[in-house]
């Protein structure tokens, strides 16, 4: 694009809409948060004059956003169930596309999606904020280099105790407006439970440190924590990769575990685990492993400063459509693993199952 800044509308002034406001704030001059769209005047207001100075305009729908020539981008950050209305939308006013997990709730939806992003051209990213974590970028450079040879095992966890749903606070600051969690609770807007929510995180984790296709999955899942809603809160995936590779994720709004590991990988020449501040890597033989510490980051703002990069400056995107929709066919096919206890074979064309 030829501009220094891109001005982005967002389009969802909930609890994902404040973060990713406040990622776009961090990105001045780069970026700047030019519209706000949500049928909560009051919520979208709240992130006008919070990360805009009050300066972003305050639309009452997507159309009319859209529709804003000024406006370069669009960052959604709807309830899931909508997600798929925006990026046609957004694709055919030709506006680059910044979109919150999970892509959608369908395979035919995916496929959609990416037949309009190939005719339009747009660029999309998916808004894989976790990509961003230090730890997980050198990680990956470790096992591209080979430096643990061959890969048998990698795990991929992302769980957590999820009082939100019991308490209906929400972990940042908003305007007035439907809660965070009521809609999550109803299976129509969010499409399932937990491991299509949280549980992408360790889904798009899982395959980033794998780099090669899934072929198989086979899950189980419960509720043991999280009465509210009507579906899983917990859910263990194994995963059989064309390579013959095997990876797990474990996910769950019930319980955490003791490690604090969100990854673990290990090779023919030793090991390694990473979190939010740690990464250790010990070879086969070694009587300690080597570790590099870090502060943790913001990686929503990561993510957003990304994103700005493809549109200024050429950059390859991290987080692809094809690379989205992989990761809901794993999801999907562990879904129908679950509801009919076997194995699933997830089949080349991503958009199928």
């Amino acid at each position: 694009m030829a501009m220094d800044t891109v001005r982005v509308g967002i389009i969802g002034a909930g609890w994902m809409g404040v973060v990713h406001a406040q990622g776009w704030q961090s990105n001045a001059p780069r970026g700047e948060v030019a519209a706000v769209a949500d049928v909560s005047e009051d919520r979208a207001r709240h992130i006008a004059d919070r990360f805009a100075s009050g300066r972003a305009k305050i639309y009452p729908d997507l159309d009319v956003l859209l529709a804003d020539p000024s406006i370069d981008a669009v960052d959604i950050c709807l309830p899931h169930h909508l997600h798929t209305e925006a990026i046609l939308k957004a694709a055919a006013a030709k506006k680059a596309i910044l979109c919150e997990k999970p892509l959608c709730l369908s395979l035919e939806d995916a496929a959609r999606i990416r037949s309009a992003l190939a005719e339009t051209g747009v660029i999309f990213q998916a808004a894989h904020n976790q990509l961003f974590q230090p730890s997980l970028i050198e990680a990956r450079r470790l096992l591209e280099e080979g430096v643990l040879g061959r890969i048998f095992v990698i795990r991929s966890i992302e769980a957590g105790q999820n009082r939100g749903f019991k308490t209906g606070r929400a972990p940042v600051e908003m305007g007035q407006g439907e809660s965070s969690w009521s809609w999550r609770s109803d299976p129509r807007k969010s499409g399932g439970g937990e491991v299509l929510d949280t549980g992408w995180h360790g889904t798009y984790r899982l395959l980033a440190l794998a780099n090669d296709r899934p072929v198989e999955v086979t899950a189980m899942a419960g509720r043991y924590f999280v009465e509210q809603i009507d579906a899983e809160d917990t859910g263990f995936l194994l995963v059989r990769f064309a390579s013959g590779m095997i990876g797990e994720i474990a996910t769950s709004w019930a319980f955490s575990f003791a490690s604090g590991w969100q990854f673990e990988v290990a090779g023919e020449h030793g090991s390694l685990a990473g979190n939010a501040r740690r990464l250790v890597h010990q070879l086969a033989g070694w009587s300690q492993p080597a570790e590099r510490t870090n502060e943790p980051v913001v990686t929503y703002t990561r993510e957003i400063t990304h994103f700005i990069d493809v549109l200024l400056r050429g950059e390859p995107v991290a987080a692809s459509v094809d690379q989205a929709i992989r990761v809901l066919q794993l999801i999907k096919g562990a879904y129908r693993s679950v509801e009919e206890h076997r194995a699933v074979s997830l089949p080349e064309d991503p958009t199928r199952l």
